[in-house]
């Protein structure tokens, strides 16, 4: 049987292909359930083609987590805003927190702690670093209007991480507390990188 060789293009879409149909599996399946075989099925490939991209399925997934973030950003994210044009207000930094989280827009919401242990275990990128997050976090605060000096970008990071953690955890906690749980946390962010 001969071996079919892929040009750049194909590559690409074949790469596409696999991280467009990985939300809606990981929406059904969850990470532990969404085998290489469902993704490449529902990109209508072999199986085998999935490791010429990557090792494993926590490679993929966390390959997938910055390619649904890139698709989700600009969405929530005015053109204007992105071109320096005017500054995200509180108010719109509350939406774009909510947005992280919801299960419409975000990955969080279908992993699971376990997942994300996995996840953080087999990538370096997914490990707590403070200078990439203070870096992130002073990019980020260039986009916002009326912010504070004194941003603790460490804590304001753990806050982050935390509220994915319930986002993740939703189905542990109180359903009649989980909103008020998010806004409180998302408040907190708030408090941390606006001035009153």
């Amino acid at each position: 049987m001969p071996i079919r060789v892929f040009s750049k293009q194909d590559k690409e879409e074949l790469k596409t292909a696999m991280l467009e149909a990985g939300f809606t599996l990981l929406k059904e399946y969850g990470m532990t359930h969404m085998s290489v075989e469902k993704i490449t099925g529902a990109a209508g490939i072999g199986t085998s083609t999935f490791y010429n991209f990557w090792k494993n399925k926590e490679a993929y997934v966390t390959e997938l987590i910055r390619y649904h973030r890139s698709k989700y950003l600009p969405a929530v994210i005015a053109p204007d805003i992105l071109a320096g044009a005017r500054k995200l207000e509180r108010k719109d930094t509350k939406e774009l927190l909510f947005a992280m989280v919801d299960p419409e827009n975000s990955i969080y919401p279908y992993l699971t702690l376990e997942d994300e242990y996995k996840l953080v275990k087999s990538s370096h990128e997914l490990k707590p670093d403070f200078e990439k997050e203070k870096s992130i976090g002073r990019m980020m605060v260039q986009y916002l209007n009326n912010t504070r000096e004194d941003i603790d970008f460490a804590l304001v990071a753990n806050l982050m991480k935390l509220l994915v953690i319930t986002s993740e955890s939703r189905f542990e906690l109180h359903e009649s507390a989980y909103m008020k749980t998010v806004d409180t946390i998302i408040e907190d962010i708030l408090d941390l990188i606006f001035k009153v």
